[in-house]
């Protein structure tokens, strides 16, 4: 019972960090919005032709100041048991994942996988493959890039 109250209060946490970090990117999309309202045209025409790239580039500047938050978040899935290891050797991100993450909604998991990508790819622009493990078999069970999330059955 003790355990599952622990494992309820630092999610609990955690999603609290989440809506934290997330505020901050509306309110800084907010700003950059106000800021670019004239460059509207000039910036369709820059991503039509340079692909997604440039978007992923703009996204690491525009959000460099946000990682500490982001190391806070990964720090309390490994102190709240969501994840047992969240580590980048050679440039290959990876997280081995526990019982709790799980029980997590779809949405919940990409916001946390998203945060620990765009924590390593804004020190290495190249670490843009997040690879996803159990903890409990050891498997590779999935990966989070920018483009989405893909878990296996």
């Amino acid at each position: 019972m003790n355990k599952n109250f622990t494992y309820a209060a630092l999610l609990i946490v955690v999603i609290g960090l989440i809506g934290i970090y997330v505020l901050d990117i509306r309110m800084s999309d907010e700003v950059s919005t106000q800021v670019n309202v004239g460059d509207d045209n000039l910036q369709n025409e820059q991503a039509s032709t340079e692909g997604d790239v440039i978007n992923v580039d703009e996204e690491i500047e525009r959000t460099k100041h946000l990682q500490a938050g982001r190391k806070e978040i990964m720090d309390g899935m490994l102190e709240g048991g969501l994840a047992s290891r969240i580590e980048n050797p050679s440039g290959s991100p990876f997280i081995y994942v526990m019982e709790p993450f799980y029980l997590l909604s779809t949405d919940e998991q990409v916001s946390l996988l998203n945060v620990i990508l765009y924590y390593y790819m804004t020190e290495d622009r190249y670490s843009d493959v997040l690879t996803i493990f159990s903890d409990e078999t050891g498997q590779e069970i999935g990966t989070y890039t920018p483009s989405g999330l893909l878990m296996g059955e």
